[in-house]
C-alpha cells in the first residue's frame, strides 16, 4: 500500500503519510536522482522507504558509513549534475559539518537538501541539540516543515530553491514531524534522464592557498541577499491578521501546532495574530516587521533555546519596532527539550494578563488515549547476544578484577549494559568514543584494566581511527566489538559485517577482526557470544594479554530480531525453551543476573518462559544451575 501510494501518478490524491514518508513523496517529485544516509532517529525511515521504490525509479540509495561520507557523496552527486539527498540525525550533521563548511564555500549543481532529524528531548539520542545554529554558521537556508503534508512540499521547493542559488538547503524535521501522520495531497512525478557530468572548475578547490576560501567566503555572503528575499517570498510563510489584535504569535515547524491548539482550546483566536515561519534561518526580516509593527508584544514557541525569540527581538530593535517579544526564555531558565502546550498557556497569561483556568475547549483525546503508554525499562531484547556477552564479561570481571574494571560504552543497543544486571558502562558520549576515551585512561595510567565496548556499525562508523590511534600509541586496553551484523537500534539495516547493501544485493563482506591484524593489532579474537564457555575463555584471553597494543575481541552472533525476521520470512519456527517447574529453587539466575524478558517470574516464585518472546538462544539454560531451562520438544 505504501509503494503504491509513493509510485502513484496521480495528481491530488490524498493518502496518509508519515513526515519521513512525506519527504520521500516529496524526494520523488523533486525527480531526486542520488540518496544517502546513516540510520538515526527520528530519521531513518527515509531511506528505508525509499529503498522500497528506488529501482523502479532509478535512483540510487546507499546507507553510508557514516553521515561525513553521506554528505560528501551527495554532494559529488550534485556537483555532477544529480539532485540529491543526504539524510541524518541532528549528531550526524556534527560529523558533517567539516564538508559542510567547505560545500558552503564552492557551491553545487543540481539541487541538494540535508534532511537533519532534530531530537528535541533527547528521546532517542544521547543529547539534545539546536541545529539551527548550524544553519545559522553554515550561512544555509533551513526549512522547517509543521506536519507531514509541509515535509513534502518543502522537499520539493527545496530543491527548487537549492539549484537556484546552487548551495545545499537545510530540512529539519523534529521527531513529531517525521512520526507523525498527516493527509498528504500529492503531486506529479516527473523524471529526466539526467546524466552525471563533472565540469571543471577551481571553485571546487576550496583552500587556503592564495586566500582562494576567503574570496569563496566573500561569495557565499553576497549569496545572502537573494537566499533571503527567497524564504521572504516562501509559499509556507503563513499569516493569520485581522488588523484588530493587540498581541501576536510567531513560530515554526510543530510548535506553531501546539500555539495553534492552545487558542484553540481557550478560545483566543480573535485575539492573537499568527505568524508560522517557513525557515528559521534566515528570517524574513520585512515580514517580521510588518507583523509586528502594529502589536503590543508577540510570544514566540519554540522548542529547546530561544533562537527565534532572540533573532526576532535582534530584528524588532534593529528596524524601530516597539514590540515586546515573549518566549521560552522569559520564564523558563532550563531552556530544555520541547515545548509543551502547559508551557504555551503560561505565555498567553503572562501576555493578556490573567489566568486562564480551564480550557474552554477539552483536550479529551489526551486523558483518552494516557493509558495506553506503557513505561518499560530501557534494555536489549529478548534473545540478543549483547546480553550474552555482558553476562560472560561480568562473571569473568567479577573473578579476576573485582572492581578494578573501567568500561568505556558507546551508541547503539548494548549501551542498555549501563543499566541493571549488567552495570559495565561507565562512560557513555559519542559514535566511537569508546576507544579514543580508553586510549586516553590507558595511557594516563589508570589503575583500572580498561575495556572499549563498540558495535559493529559504530565501529565502522568512527572506531577506527581510535583502533589506529591505539596501536600507533601502543595504548594497552580490551576493544570488545558487538557484532550483530545489522545496525540493531535502528531497524536491522546491513552493518558492512552482514555482507549485504542497502537494496539488500550481496557485496564484500568487512569484518573487524580483519581491519584489526591489517592495522597491527597483535591479540585478535573472535567468538560466539551464545557459547558462554567460549565467551568466557576469550574474555579471560584478552584481559591477561599484556601487549604490546591493545587486545581485541569481536563478539559475533546475529541480532535476535533479524534472525527472528528472517525466520518470519522464510516460515520457519524458532526454537523455543521452557522452565521444569519441578526443578526450578526460585534462585534468581536467570531472572536477576541474566534479565532476558522472555523470563519472569511466576506465581509461585519460580522463574518462567513467556514462549512468544522467546527467540531460542539458550543461553538461560547454559546459565542454570539446577539444568531446569530444557529446549522445548516439539
Amino acid at each position: 500500500m505504501l509503494k503504491q501510494s509513493l509510485l502513484s501518478n496521480e495528481k491530488g490524491k490524498r493518502v496518509i503519510l508519515s513526515g519521513n514518508e512525506a519527504i520521500v513523496r516529496g524526494a520523488i517529485e523533486a525527480d531526486v536522482k542520488f540518496a544517502t544516509s546513516y540510520p538515526g532517529n527520528p530519521c531513518t525511515e527515509v531511506l528505508d522507504t525509499l529503498l522500497l521504490v528506488s529501482k523502479e525509479l532509478g535512483i540510487y540509495a546507499e546507507w553510508s558509513i557514516n553521515e561525513m561520507v553521506a554528505l560528501e557523496a551527495a554532494s559529488a552527486a550534485s556537483i555532477a549534475g544529480l539532485r540529491s539527498l543526504a539524510v541524518m540525525k541532528h549528531v550526524g550533521l556534527n560529523w558533517a559539518l567539516d564538508p559542510l563548511m567547505c560545500i558552503n564555500l564552492s557551491g553545487i549543481e543540481a539541487g541538494m537538501l540535508v534532511v537533519v532529524g532534530d531530537d528535541p528531548q533527547s528521546r532517542a539520542s544521547q543529547n539534545e541539540e539546536d541545529i539551527r545554529f548550524l544553519a545559522s554558521m553554515s550561512e544555509l537556508p533551513m526549512l522547517e516543515p509543521s506536519g507531514p503534508a509541509e515535509a513534502k512540499d518543502m522537499v520539493v521547493w527545496g530543491i527548487e530553491v537549492s539549484e537556484r542559488i546552487k548551495l545545499p538547503v537545510l530540512l529539519r524535521s523534529a521527531q513529531r514531524v517525521s512520526h507523525g501522520l498527516e493527509d498528504v495531497v500529492l503531486g506529479e512525478i516527473i523524471r529526466s534522464n539526467v546524466k552525471a557530468e563533472f565540469k571543471k572548475d577551481e571553485k571546487y578547490i576550496v583552500a587556503g592557498a592564495g586566500g582562494r576560501s576567503v574570496r569563496l567566503h566573500e561569495g557565499l555572503h553576497k549569496k545572502q541577499e537573494l537566499i533571503e528575499s527567497i524564504i521572504e517570498q516562501a509559499p509556507f510563510n503563513k499569516i493569520i491578521k485581522r488588523g484588530d489584535e493587540k498581541w501576536g504569535i510567531i513560530s515554526a515547524g510543530m510548535s506553531y501546532d501546539i500555539a495553534v491548539e492552545a487558542l484553540k482550546c481557550y478560545n483566543l483566536e480573535n485575539k492573537f495574530a499568527m505568524l508560522k515561519l517557513a525557515a528559521p534561518h534566515p528570517l524574513p526580516k520585512k515580514l517580521l516587521m510588518n507583523f509586528c509593527n502594529d502589536l503590543e508584544a508577540v510570544i514566540v514557541v519554540e522548542d529547546v533555546e530561544p533562537y527565534l525569540q532572540n533573532n526576532i527581538r535582534a530584528v524588532l530593535a534593529e528596524g524601530g519596532i516597539n514590540c515586546k517579544v515573549y518566549g521560552r526564555a522569559s520564564f523558563n531558565p532550563k531552556l530544555v527539550g520541547e515545548v509543551t502546550f502547559n508551557e504555551v498557556v503560561n505565555l498567553l497569561e503572562m501576555v493578556i494578563g490573567e489566568r486562564l483556568s480551564s480550557p474552554a475547549q477539552g483536550r479529551g483525546h489526551i486523558t483518552k488515549f494516557r493509558h495506553m503508554l506503557i513505561s518499560r525499562p530501557l534494555t536489549m531484547c529478548s534473545g540478543c547476544p549483547h546480553r550474552a556477552t555482558f553476562y560472560a564479561m561480568r562473571k569473568v570481571v567479577n573473578k579476576m578484577l573485582k572492581d578494578k574494571a573501567l568500561f568505556c560504552g558507546d551508541i547503539g543497543c548494548y549501551s542498555f549494559a549501563s543499566q541493571p544486571p549488567f552495570q559495565l558502562i561507565d562512560l557513555k558520549f559519542s559514535m566511537g568514543a569508546s576507544i579514543g576515551l580508553a586510549c586516553g585512561f590507558a595511557k594516563s595510567n589508570v589503575d583500572n584494566k580498561v575495556f572499549a565496548i563498540i558495535g559493529d556499525s559504530t565501529f565502522f562508523h568512527a572506531g577506527i581511527p581510535g583502533l589506529i590511534n591505539a596501536v600507533y600509541n601502543d595504548a594497552r586496553f580490551v576493544i570488545v566489538v558487538l557484532d550483530n551484523l545489522v545496525v540493531g537500534m535502528t531497524g536491522q539495516q546491513p552493518s558492512p559485517s552482514l555482507g549485504l547493501s542497502a537494496n539488500g544485493s550481496s557485496t564484500a563482506r568487512i569484518l573487524p577482526e580483519d581491519i584489526a591484524r591489517a592495522v597491527g593489532v597483535k591479540f585478535v579474537k573472535t567468538f560466539d557470544p551464545l557459547d558462554l564457555k567460549e565467551a568466557e575463555k576469550a574474555i579471560e584471553e584478552a584481559i591477561n594479554y599484556q601487549g604490546p597494543g591493545p587486545a581485541m575481541l569481536v563478539s559475533r552472533s546475529p541480532c535476535a530480531v533479524y534472525v527472528a525476521r528472517e525466520a518470519r520470512i522464510k516460515g520457519e519456527r524458532l526454537p523455543r525453551y521452557v522452565v521444569l517447574e519441578d526443578k526450578c529453587t526460585g534462585c534468581g539466575v536467570c531472572t536477576q543476573h541474566f534479565g532476558c524478558p522472555a523470563l519472569i517470574i511466576s506465581e509461585n516464585n519460580k522463574a518462567k518462559i513467556e514462549s512468544s518472546d522467546c527467540t531460542g538462544c539458550g543461553v538461560c539454560a547454559q546459565i542454570c544451575p539446577y539444568r531446569a531451562i530444557v529446549r522445548e520438544v516439539t
